[in-house]
């Protein structure tokens, strides 16, 4: 996917990604820094680009504080960890990791309720099981999921950067 393309999905519209910053690479490659319009001090995402200006690499970094833990979970982290997930991860492979988002998306901590306006009928329901090692990575309790799709590599995991407990969702072109 393209650079250009890749700012005209959700991640960019909704979440009012603005770029802060290049740096060229010593592959020849380029590093995009970029911030969110809302809870900036939280969030950073990195993005490789080539010199065609094709992705090969998105890295989305969120506070594990901000994030929540396995009693809480915070809504805007889940939205933005799977919006991140479903539009840098290649075409070729967005059906397989559907579940990896429905995953991240459905994640409730303990202390977390659901309020339905409509009772839930089965077909509402997930189509595939949860990934349990995802699932416990995101709540911070395991440090490391990974899996190998057709044209790309994700990857979340529990990190320090800056300073600060972070989880670390990256998505690199193989």
């Amino acid at each position: 996917m393209s650079y250009e393309e890749l700012r005209k999905t959700e991640l960019f519209s909704f979440f009012s990604f603005t770029e802060t910053g290049r740096k060229p690479m010593t592959d020849g490659m380029q590093e995009i820094h970029l911030k969110p319009g809302g809870f900036q001090e939280f969030i950073d995402v990195k993005m490789r680009i080539d010199r065609f200006q094709n992705v090969h690499q998105g890295v989305l970094y969120l506070d594990r504080d901000w994030i929540g833990s396995p009693m809480t979970v915070s809504p805007f982290g889940k939205d933005l960890a799977k919006s991140f997930i479903a539009a840098v991860t290649p075409q070729a492979d967005r059906k397989k990791a559907d579940n990896i988002v429905s995953t991240i998306w459905n994640i409730q901590g303990s202390n977390d309720s659901v309020i339905a306006k409509q009772s839930q009928s089965p077909k509402d329901q997930v189509s595939e099981p949860a990934i349990e090692e995802l699932q416990n990575v995101y709540l911070g309790i395991e440090e490391k999921y990974e899996t190998k799709l057709e044209k790309s590599r994700i990857k979340v995991e529990n990190v320090m950067d800056v300073g600060r407990r972070r989880l670390k969702i990256s998505i690199d072109s193989v």
